[in-house]
């Protein structure tokens, strides 16, 4: 019979991490930490693998959860630059196969800002727009946060959704021990390169700097927020911020280490940067001679935005999602689908979706698009 090989006895063997104090600045010789992860051949063999830790392999759908807004129909048909961005969340129904999908994005954005006009992508290389205005989204007066209900057909829409069941809860975030230092990236839309007529999300690295605290949010009202080492600007606002942890995993592979698992989640949403005022320098005729102008404190000064940027966490995200209105919406559609049993592989979509006291009144349109042909699922 043949030996298995005692994994726990090669984790055991790791090498020290090699540091060079003396040349500690020389990045020739840099060298990456390892650490152990099991691998299997062909036959289902196990065997360690010494691998480096890093940034780990983004997952490609990662990027179709983006979406844009912009303020007018015409402003999203020529990709103007000015407007936000929002991403998609789901949440299961009752019955297999069918989602829930939420577009979601900053109160500032939607709403106060006007920017509530959604564009996304489509699978023939296109654009769809959404021609919708700041009262068709739903919102908590206390939170920085704007979603609506919406229909996308996936045989049309390339997108993709943040489950919920992968938001970084209170409990999640405390057993993990996520905070300062932890790597997190964002998707959005960069205004001055952003994919013209159709959506191209770029995506902006960091690092959690501090744990949720309050903070004053742009609806006037203090909520706990993340701050984040990530440079951000106009457009982003409405980024969704996914928090990750590795070792020397790629993230699309979803094993567990040897040593530990990794951490993939959505920390929250990206509403703003704390702004900074920078001295103004003037530059004198004798060469080489420089004065400074001190901090200007009344007056014209020139603003700037510093590296750090907030984040209103998942958990908020989840109860402007889970407000009575929106989850009696769902309850009535999960009611109504349970009792057809039909199983169509399809978002819901939001016109079907009936408001709790007037349900009875549009059975009859939802009864139609119950019992419209099934579409093969690509997203």
């Amino acid at each position: 019979m043949t030996k298995v090989t005692d994994l726990n006895k090669i984790a055991g063997d790791r090498p020290a991490t090699r540091y060079d104090w003396e040349n500690q600045f020389t990045f020739d010789k840099l060298e990456f930490a390892k650490t152990p992860c099991i691998q299997y051949s062909s036959s289902g063999t196990p065997w360690m693998k010494w691998v480096p830790v890093g940034m780990p392999k983004i997952p490609k759908n990662t990027l179709d959860v983006a979406c844009y807004l912009y303020s007018s129909r015409e402003d999203a048909e020529s990709g103007r630059e000015f407007g936000g961005s929002g991403f998609f969340v789901s949440i299961p129904t009752s019955v297999p196969e069918h989602i829930h999908v939420y577009a979601v994005t900053n109160w500032h954005v939607a709403v106060q800002g006007g920017a509530s006009v959604l564009r996304i992508n489509r699978h023939d290389g296109g654009a769809d727009i959404f021609d919708m205005g700041p009262e068709d989204w739903f919102f908590d007066p206390r939170f920085d946060i704007a979603v609506r209900p919406i229909a996308l057909d996936t045989s049309l829409h390339k997108f993709s959704t943040v489950p919920m069941q992968m938001f970084a809860s209170r409990e999640r975030i405390e057993k993990s021990e996520i905070g300062p230092g932890d790597d997190v990236f964002m998707v959005g839309r960069f205004v001055d390169h952003d994919g013209g007529a159709v959506n191209s999300p770029s995506v902006r690295f960091g690092n959690i700097s501090t744990r949720p605290t309050q903070v004053r949010q742009p609806n006037g009202k203090d909520a706990e927020s993340y701050c984040i080492d990530m440079h951000s600007r106009s457009g982003y606002s409405g980024s969704p911020v996914f928090v990750y942890r590795t070792a020397g995993q790629d993230l699309t592979q979803g094993k567990n280490l040897a040593l530990g698992t990794a951490e993939f989640l959505f920390l929250g949403i990206h509403y703003a940067q704390f702004p900074e005022m920078w001295e103004i320098g003037e530059f004198q005729k004798r060469p080489g001679a420089h004065s400074t102008v001190p901090l200007v404190t009344d007056g014209k000064y020139v603003k700037g935005l510093s590296g750090m940027t907030l984040a209103l966490p998942a958990w908020l995200v989840e109860e402007v999602i889970n407000m009575p209105k929106l989850k009696s919406q769902r309850e009535a559609i999960d009611s109504h689908l349970s009792a057809r049993g039909h199983a169509r592989p399809q978002p819901i979509a939001e016109a079907d979706i009936p408001e709790a006291e007037a349900a009875q009144k549009r059975d009859a349109a939802l009864s139609r698009a119950l019992n419209t042909a099934p579409k093969p699922r690509t997203a």
